[in-house]
Parts: C-alpha cells; sequence; structure tokens
C-alpha cells in the first residue's frame, strides 16, 4: 500500500490528501518534514522506495506531474533524466528512453499492457492518457523481467488508481479547469475517490480541445527538404527521378503555426472494489476518444506560403479518430502466516480502433485505413517470505490480440499475435548489500492465416547488487541480458502471404503515409540480444541529493528501417534491416538545498543526460536525441511556489544515412502557484506556467516530422484547481 510520495520538499501529493483530508494541505505548512518521506515503486519487483532498490527508476508524481503533464506521455516526461519525446506534431508524442522508442519501451497501464496501435506507426498516439494519472514510473533500461522481454529501452508504466486499492475515509473531490494560449487550449479534469462499508469507488473523466499549434517562424522547414531532395538525386537512377517528381508536388507552407495541428479528445473511467483486511477485488470500465490532425508534409518539396489559420490551407491533410474501450479487472489476496505472502491478478480486455480520415482541399472526407486491435492481456504474480535472507517473485504473462488494417494504407496483414511468459525476481539481503536476480522467459507468436507465420522463445536474465555506503547514499550495478522477438510490422510490412517476400509488382506496394516511405518487412529477421551493464550512485537523503550512472548497451541484431535513397512508383524504398549497434550513454541530476526555514525554501538543481548510438559495422543509428543539460530553481512557502527550468538541447550532428544535424535550442519555463484553504478539508489553487519564453524554433531530432511541424512557440498555461 502507498502511503507517502516523494516530495524533497517540493511537493505535495493528491494521494496524501485523499489518505487524509483533513489536514492533507496543512502538509504544505511544513515541507521539510515531507522530505523525509519517500513513496513505494509500485514498478518495482519488491515494495520498496527509490533508495531501496538497484533499478534506475524515476517517478513523476503529486504536484510534480500536475506541472509537468501535456497531451501525450512523450511531452510529459521529455525533461526526465534519460527520456526524451519523439513528437508527430502536435497530437502524437512516443516516450524514448535511452535512445529507444517503439518496441523497445513497454507502455503500461497498471501494470498491464497497451493494445493498441501505437507501436505500429510512429503518427499513432497511445491509448493511455498522462493528464488523468496519479503517477508515472519510468523504468530506465533493459532489467525490467517482469514487464516483458523486449522491453530493451525501458518501461513506461501509468498509474491511475481506477480500481481502489484501500477504502478513503473520506470522499474526495477534484477539479482542474487550465487555458493554453499557444494552441488556444481549454482542458477539464474532474477526479473522484469515495467509499462505503467496504465498497470503494473511483471517477475520473477529462476534457481537452485545442486549436492549431503556434511556431515561431514557418512550420516547413524549406531549406532542409531542398538539402534532402539533393541527397536523394545524388544516387542512381530511379533515385533522381522520385526527387523529381516530388518537387513537382506543391505543399503550402504556414507561418506562425502548424496546419491541421488542432484536435479534441476526452475519455471517462468508473471503478469499484470490495476491499477487506485480506486483499480486494474490483472491476473498472475506461472510454477514450482521440481525434488529432497529422501535419501536412513528408511527401513535397515544393512549398508555396499561406498565413491564414485555417485548417486545410488548399491541400489535402489527415485526421485520425481513436475509439477506445477498456476493461479491468483486478485482485489481490494477502496470506497469513504462510510461505506466500501475496498473490495478485490483474486482468484488461482492450477493444481499440482508429481511424485515418482523407480530407481534401475541397472539403471531401473519405475513411482511407482502419486499424482495429481487441485482446486480452493479463498478468499473475506471487510473492514469497523472506527465508534467510531471501525473499522474491513469481509470475505469469499472457496476452492474445487481433490486428488488422484495412484501406488504403493496409501494409500490415491481418493477424494473431499471442504471447506467454513465466517470470521471476529473487532479493538477497545481508546488511548493507541487497542483491538481486531475475530472469523471464517467453513466448511469441504471430499467425498471419498463411505460411508466413512466426514464433520466437525469448530468455532473459538480470543481475543487480546496490551497496548502502551509508544511511544516505548508495551503489548500484547491473548487468542484463535480454532478447527481442522483432513485432509484426517489422516481419511482414508489404510482405506477400503466397511468397513470404516483397511483393513481386512494384504496384502493390502500400505508402505508409506517416513516414512517406514504401516501408519493405524481413520474414528472416532473428531477435535482437541485448547486453547491458550499468553502474551509478544515488545520495537520497540530506541538503544534497542526486543521482549519476552510466551504462554500456550492445545489442546484436538490432533491428531498424534503413532508407536506401531507391524509389519505385514515385516513392522512396525502405526495408527493415538488422546490424549490431552499441548505445553508450550518461545520466546525472543534482539537487542542492540552499535555504531552509518554517515559512520558504530554495532549492537549485542541475540535471542532463546523453546517449551516443552507432553501429558496429560504422554509421550512426537514426534519431537519436540530442544532449540536453538544464538547472532548475525552486523556491517556495507554505501556501506558494516558484520555479525557473532552462533546459539547453545541443546540436546533434550524429546522422544516419539521409538524415540531416538538428539545430541547438534553449527551453526557458516559470511556473507559479498560490493556494488558499477554503476550510481545513477543502482548498483552491491557481498556477501558471510559460513555456518556451524565448520563443524559439525547436526541431525536434527524433521526430519524424521535424522539418515539417517544429515544437510550439511560446504559451502561457493559466489554471484553477480545486479540491476537497
Amino acid at each position: 500500500m502507498i502511503t507517502a510520495v516523494k516530495t524533497t520538499g517540493l511537493t505535495v501529493s493528491w494521494l496524501v490528501i485523499a489518505l487524509n483530508p483533513a489536514t492533507g494541505f496543512a502538509a504544505q505548512d511544513r515541507p521539510h518534514v515531507e522530505r523525509v518521506l519517500e513513496e513505494l515503486v509500485v514498478t518495482a519487483p519488491f515494495a520498496e522506495t527509490e533508495a531501496e532498490t538497484a533499478l534506475p527508476i524515476g517517478v513523476l508524481s503529486g504536484e510534480e506531474l500536475r506541472e509537468k503533464v501535456g497531451n501525450s506521455l512523450g511531452d510529459t516526461l521529455k525533461n526526465e533524466i534519460g527520456v526524451n519525446n519523439a513528437s508527430f506534431g502536435t497530437g502524437v508524442g512516443q516516450p524514448i528512453i535511452r535512445g529507444q522508442s517503439g518496441n523497445r519501451v513497454s507502455i503500461l497501464q497498471n501494470g498491464v499492457g497497451l493494445t493498441d496501435a501505437s507501436n505500429v506507426s510512429p503518427d499513432h498516439a497511445n491509448g493511455v492518457e498522462a493528464i488523468v494519472a496519479e503517477r508515472i514510473e519510468v523504468l530506465r533500461g533493459p532489467s525490467a523481467l517482469l514487464y516483458g522481454s523486449g522491453a530493451i529501452g525501458g518501461v513506461v508504466n501509468v498509474i491511475d488508481g481506477r480500481i481502489p486499492e484501500r477504502l478513503v475515509d473520506a470522499t474526495q473531490f477534484l477539479i482542474e479547469q487550465s487555458h493554453f494560449t499557444a494552441s488556444d487550449e481549454d482542458k477539464t479534469v474532474i477526479k473522484l475517490e469515495s467509499a462505503g462499508r467496504s465498497l470503494g469507488f473511483h471517477l475520473d473523466a477529462f476534457q481537452r480541445e485545442n486549436g492549431n499549434m503556434e511556431v515561431a517562424g514557418s512550420a516547413i522547414d524549406e531549406t532542409a527538404l531542398k538539402q534532402l531532395a539533393n541527397l536523394y538525386a545524388q544516387q542512381a537512377g530511379v533515385a533522381e527521378q522520385v526527387a523529381t517528381s516530388t518537387e513537382e508536388r506543391a505543399l503550402i507552407n504556414t507561418r506562425g503555426f502548424v496546419a491541421n495541428s488542432n484536435g479534441e479528445s476526452h475519455g471517462a473511467t468508473v471503478g469499484i472494489s470490495h476491499i477487506a483486511d485480506s486483499g480486494f477485488v474490483g472491476f473498472s470500465v475506461g472510454i477514450l476518444d482521440n481525434e488529432y490532425g497529422l501535419p501536412p508534409g513528408l511527401s513535397a518539396h515544393d512549398v508555396e506560403e499561406d498565413n491564414t489559420n485555417n485548417m486545410l490551407n488548399g491541400q489535402d491533410v489527415v485526421r485520425v479518430k481513436l475509439d477506445q474501450s477498456r476493461y479491468d479487472i483486478k485482485g489481490q489476496y494477502d496470506f497469513n502466516d504462510r510461505w506466500f505472502e501475496s498473490i495478485k491478478v490483474n486482468v484488461g480486455y482492450t477493444d481499440y480502433e482508429h481511424a485515418e480520415i482523407e480530407i481534401e482541399a475541397d472539403g471531401n472526407q473519405s475513411i482511407g485505413t482502419v486499424f482495429q486491435n481487441k485482446g486480452i492481456e493479463g498478468r499473475m504474480t506471487l510473492n514469497h517470505d523472506h527465508l534467510g535472507g531471501w525473499g522474491g517473485v513469481l509470475g505469469m504473462q499472457f496476452s492474445q490480440t487481433e490486428f488488422s488494417a484495412s484501406g488504403d494504407e493496409a501494409f500490415i496483414p491481418e493477424s494473431a499475435i499471442d504471447s506467454i511468459g513465466v517470470f521471476g525476481v529473487e532479493r538477497f539481503q545481508r546488511q548493507a548489500l541487497t542483491s538481486e536476480f531475475g530472469f523471464r522467459v517467453e513466448r511469441n507468436r504471430i499467425d498471419t492465416g498463411s505460411r508466413c507465420d512466426f514464433s520466437e522463445t525469448s530468455t532473459s536474465l538480470s543481475a543487480s547488487l546496490l551497496y548502502d555506503i551509508n544511511a544516505q547514499s548508495n551503489l548500484l550495478a547491473g548487468i542484463t541480458r535480454s532478447q527481442r522477438a522483432a513485432s509484426v510490422e517489422e516481419l511482414y510490412s508489404n510482405i506477400s502471404p503466397n511468397t513470404c517476400s516483397r511483393f513481386a509488382l512494384d504496384d502493390e506496394l502500400v505508402l505508409h503515409a506517416a513516414t512517406g516511405l514504401l516501408e519493405i518487412g524481413n520474414p528472416s529477421l532473428d531477435k535482437e540480444i541485448s547486453s547491458n551493464i550499468e553502474l551509478g550512485l544515488r545520495k537520497h537523503a540530506g541538503k544534497i541529493t542526486g543521482e549519476i550512472s552510466a551504462y554500456f548497451n550492445q545489442i546484436r541484431d538490432f533491428i531498424y528501417l534503413e532508407l536506401t535513397g531507391e524509389g519505385v512508383n514515385e516513392q522512396l524504398l525502405a526495408s527493415y534491416q538488422s546490424q549490431d549497434a552499441t548505445f553508450r550513454g550518461l545520466e546525472a541530476e543534482l539537487s542542492i538545498e540552499i535555504l531552509e526555514s518554517a515559512n520558504r525554501n530554495l532549492v537549485l538543481g542541475f540535471f542532463g543526460d546523453l546517449v551516443d548510438a552507432s553501429f558496429d559495422a560504422g554509421g550512426d543509428v537514426p534519431r537519436i536525441p540530442a544532449a540536453k543539460i538544464g538547472a532548475e530553481l525552486r523556491f517556495f512557502g507554505n501556501n506558494w511556489s516558484t520555479h525557473l527550468h532552462v533546459t539547453r538541447v545541443l546540436k546533434q550532428n550524429d546522422v544516419a544515412a539521409f538524415e540531416l544535424p538538428s539545430d541547438a535550442y534553449t527551453l526557458l519555463s516559470l511556473y507559479g502557484d498560490y493556494h488558499w484553504g477554503l476550510s481545513n478539508s477543502s482548498d483552491i489553487k491557481v498556477f501558471v506556467k510559460a513555456d518556451n519564453l524565448l520563443d524559439e524554433k525547436i526541431r525536434n531530432h527524433a521526430s519524424l516530422m521535424k522539418n515539417y511541424s517544429p515544437e510550439p512557440g511560446r504559451g502561457i498555461r493559466l489554471g484553477v484547481r480545486w479540491e476537497y
């Protein structure tokens, strides 16, 4: 049970308020007391704090999460060390962990994987919303064996408490309303927690609507497009014809905003649990509707200009309409005086669909492609008691999904995708030394109803050591060997089910509109094998806290999409290939308490990360985020706080073939809030946050859309929140 959260003297969690509504906001009257409390990490194998686990873990919760929450997971986590955002316009943002994303990063909702289409294409949004989360936990690196052998990059677990696990003393209610000027966005969030006898109730809902995103300068980088056209034209034969033909198609540029970047989304979740001294069992149902536009681009080089702030701007655009229903069952039973401490079961069923709607310049609409993914995923874990210093977790995880794509962009065959895995983590503690050993064996199968069916068994092992130097600091070391089976899009994109190879006729190839490429899968791909070593130092208490970690990750048969410059049917060709690659990185953050008193606190922080990724045979891995460094100054009192945050993202010169360098930029933001206690059990807070105060033109190197859709320009978010 989580009873406290990390505040480091800076924040107070909504969870603390929920557990004690009568005195919740009094905690801000003594932030120096709250700082000693640390939250238990739900995603870790054992009930432990960040300081007690050998895993590199980051947690966003409470006021810190509310301050940083964005319209996507990637946008919310982009300033965390080791994490970046693979944005695709304003409607999509996938987390990148240590230079890796997509199928190498597992996105979980309350510990259970998502059944959506976000890993199939970079323009597909996640089927989970950070806006209603109570906390988000990020496990960096390939050591999260409890959640999938494919999570070579890491794990993001979004915890929203939709199934109550404990009874609250009194009903808690939250409502927040905010407005963001850079996109004329209005956002409303509602949360309710209640209890009656042995029943716990949860309700959350949100609604978000935004216009086109304002940016500094023009949306399309015309100079970059010309440089790319020259690169393609330098290739032999057909590639030069492709470059010439694309220049004949006009793409209308916009100045000061990104066309077709408006959107709206809403969702709601209801959960109920029966809670007893020995455990709980509960059920929840949630719905999510999300509509967003894809910025025009990826297929044209001749650019006209239009300064009118409308959606179509005289050209065809694509809108995505996402609909999802999710049903979850979760339960836990605590044994008394048994060798096994507890058993927990969590099962989720998802019915996911999104349609890509093609809108012509004259307003005519048609559905181009419909993606569907329906299935069930579940996991069971069994904790056993400490014997002779040993304790552990054993578990089983399974998933069965039916994936299909129909329409103009159906370049992936209809597939039944099944997996089952068993895992375990054992811990040994002796005085200042803690060691953990883990394993996972997973069987993956893809049935396409043809001779191209696929099955693979992956085995992963890990070991870690945590040594307490003293009560305030520790050293950690870890080694992991993980295997990841190829995914359906890597294997079967534009692959004939009859020959299990590329379609013989070029006319049969289907364009992937999100990337502007004819993507060719590779059914002969072998599984990736990642060997990772990590060393770290943490100081988790005192006036100076922080951590630093370094890692070396060698991946055999690393799977990537290779651009060759070849052209087919006036479109560029790309194919999934594999070769050995090495990722090296460094992450650090430091917090210094400059002033502490009963009425005010001043904290100065520094942070930064970098990752270098290259192929062992030569060349750089595509779209690796640039290094970032930053500083943060937080000044706060009993009922107010101010935060000044500056991040310098360095120039990225390490680029792959047909990839251009990205310029450096500086992000400056300022946050402030003030709250009034209306009574012992209610509080109202007003807050303001100014982002990108320097109005920098930001081209995100990790984004496929960097030449067509910059990151937002200067914007101010104003909001008010009432809690009872």
